[in-house]
């Protein structure tokens, strides 16, 4: 394994798009893709456990040099509320991050992040709308 390749861990207590994964199994998942895609992991601050608190992601991206990689199981652990998303963007693209969602098998730049967080929110209100729909019928 390569030493100039970092990998930064992000993972969090609460559920994201329909997961439950305790926090030692995010990581293992983190460490095994590091592994495979040789890379260095480094273990991820834990989000604590208060509803809409992402204080450890903000950090995670503070704590980053420019062009980093950052990796998370789901694009789903970003925050819901718009507002918090457009905070963490203008650090994302300041300093030029690389994002490795492994459950998306997506890695996305600084300058994709935004629409693909876009369309995550729209799979997921999609979704919500189908669960209402298949309730009622």
């Amino acid at each position: 394994m390569s030493n100039n390749l970092l990998l930064t861990g992000y993972v969090t207590v609460r559920k994201f798009g329909g997961y439950a994964l305790p926090v030692p199994m995010q990581n293992k998942l983190l460490r095994a893709y590091a592994f495979e895609n040789q890379f260095t992991y480094k273990l991820p601050l834990v989000e604590t456990c208060i509803l809409d608190n992402y204080m450890y992601l903000f950090d995670t991206i503070e704590s980053c040099k420019n062009s980093s990689d950052i990796a998370m199981c789901s694009i789903y652990m970003f925050p819901k509320d718009a507002n918090k998303f457009e905070l963490l963007y203008s650090k994302i693209s300041k300093k030029k991050l690389r994002f490795h969602f492994i459950f998306e098998n997506s890695v996305i730049s600084s300058d994709d992040i935004e629409e693909f967080y876009m369309n995550s929110r729209l799979r997921y209100l999609n979704g919500e709308i189908s669960k209402q729909i298949s309730d009622i019928l």
